[in-house]
């Protein structure tokens, strides 16, 4: 979660003249403190990237002094120990040292260099994500995994990080159910299995955070987000700036295909239908009530004439019941075209609540196209005055909402996403990734607010390198996604 400093903080990366620290905690599995490499540090790096799953990276050189420093089981260097790691500096009013944490990390390499006096070790170092994504660990033990539909994405995912043994976690709840059931054979990670429930709906991340927190949550927008530093706050310790607008890969209109949308012998369709006002008719064998269907089933109807917004459909003569969006909102006008056939899911809970619904998947092959007309985004269709298509298959994306939602998202990285800045400052130890400040460029001497991408520095350097996007709130990506927020909290 975001750190907010203190007058206190700011007061000591102010210092012109300041004593830095690294300590370095050596931990077990248990993740209890049993010894320290602090006192051995020669230099670091340390390296936040916001699209990586293994977020954080940590290297350092150690001297190596005593045979503790060996590789072996009972020493300070092996499989089974961790690092937690702190960045400090002495306040000259108080004369104490004030620690902010880093990372937590696992070894990944070592290599010794022994030359005359030299004895240095050399460590690369990752979060805990590399004990679930193959790097050193994390296949699920067992021939197959089945994650079946209809369970809550969060229970599932809950699930899986418990069966991973991780006890420090914060998921959000997504609202939704699994669409169908996600089947694995042997050799499947846990990342593996977490990246396929995220890509099921566009804009969620997972990674681990500085305490070795498993985190799952929406990507945040920036929208009701506070700025972590102003430009009053964040201008003094800026050492030098760079702007880059890169022109690759530009794409303000994505075409999404999602997934061929397949009825199984268990999937009914009605070739036929009738429709009076906003409510459709139709025939379905077998069906005497709404409990005779199963929850996800998948109903192909055969539309007789344009709809008319807020839809419904009478299976069998029962109540009508509403044809809703992946939001649970219902269809606008002229969504459903006559004479034309459209998979629908039944959806008896919809958003964690009873809804007997029917969901509108789309026709037999999910699609979404979104073009972006932002005024404000200098490549919008309207600004370059063209088109630039891109176009992607995503076969997990089962709904023509979500296609346009994942192309809405995808174009928004390749407009919103170019504009970057690149700072030079001195190391400001509590920013992460996804949090939004404020600055003012010397090259436009306009404050705007961006949104930090990638962060690195070394500590002996006492410098840091940020690079930063502008966050635009005008964008219909960030204000959907703000909508959908405000709906689901309402």
């Amino acid at each position: 979660m975001a750190y907010y400093p203190t007058d206190a903080d700011f007061r000591a990366i102010r210092q012109k003249e300041k004593n830095v620290y690294v300590k370095i905690e050596l931990l077990n599995k248990n993740f209890k403190i049993i010894d320290s490499l602090t006192a051995n540090l020669v230099n670091d790096s340390l390296s936040v990237d916001s699209s990586a799953k293994q977020r954080r990276s940590y290297n350092c050189d150690i001297f190596a002094s005593d045979y503790s420093f060996l590789i072996g089981n009972d020493k300070k260097i092996w499989i089974d120990k961790y690092l937690r790691v702190y960045y400090g500096i002495e306040s000259a009013r108080e004369y104490e040292i004030l620690w902010w944490l880093i990372g937590t990390f696992i070894y990944i390499d070592a290599n010794y260099t022994f030359s005359g006096a030299e004895k240095n070790l050399s460590l690369s170092c990752a979060d805990l994500m590399a004990d679930y994504d193959g790097t050193k660990n994390g296949e699920i033990n067992g021939y197959s995994l089945t994650v079946p539909a209809g369970e809550d994405i969060r229970q599932s995912v809950l699930a899986l990080v418990k069966k991973a043994g991780i006890t420090k976690y914060y998921i959000e709840d997504i609202g939704k159910e699994i669409p169908y059931d996600l089947e694995y054979s042997d050799s499947v990670t846990y990342c593996d299995v977490w990246t396929a429930i995220c890509e099921l709906y566009d804009s969620w991340e997972f990674y681990f955070d500085v305490d070795g927190t498993f985190i799952w949550r929406q990507i945040p927008t920036g929208y009701s987000e506070p700025c972590i530093l102003n430009d009053t706050q964040l201008s003094p310790l800026v050492v030098n700036e760079s702007i880059s607008t890169s022109f690759k890969d530009i794409y303000n209109v994505t075409e999404i295909w999602g997934e061929v949308i397949e009825l199984s012998n268990n999937d009914r369709y009605a070739e036929l239908s009738a429709v009076s006002g906003n409510v459709y008719s139709i025939t379905l064998p077998e069906i005497t009530s709404l409990d005779d269907l199963d929850n996800l089933d998948r109903i192909a109807i055969k539309i007789c004439s344009d709809s008319l917004g807020a839809d419904k459909v009478s299976i069998n003569g029962l109540s009508p019941i509403p044809i809703v969006n992946d939001d649970g909102s219902s269809i606008a006008d002229g969504r459903l075209k006559g004479n034309t056939t459209y998979v629908f899911m039944y959806r008896r809970t919809l958003n964690g609540e009873i809804q007997n619904c029917l969901y509108l998947m789309g026709q037999y092959q999910a699609y979404g196209i979104y073009k972006e007309h932002n005024p404000d985004c200098p490549f919008s269709v309207e600004n370059l005055g063209y088109e630039i298509i891109h176009r992607q298959n995503y076969e997990k994306l089962y709904s023509d909402d979500l296609c346009y939602k994942q192309a809405e998202y995808n174009t928004y990285q390749t407009t919103a996403m170019k504009d970057i800045v690149t700072l030079n400052l001195i190391i400001i130890p509590w920013l992460d990734v996804n949090q939004k400040i404020e600055y003012t460029p010397n090259v436009s001497a306009k404050t705007e607010q961006y949104i930090i991408q990638n962060i690195s520095w070394s500590t002996l350097e006492g410098t840091m390198t940020m690079t930063l996007y502008k966050f635009l709130e005008s964008f219909s990506y960030v204000q959907n996604k703000q909508n959908a927020i405000e709906r689901r909290d309402a």
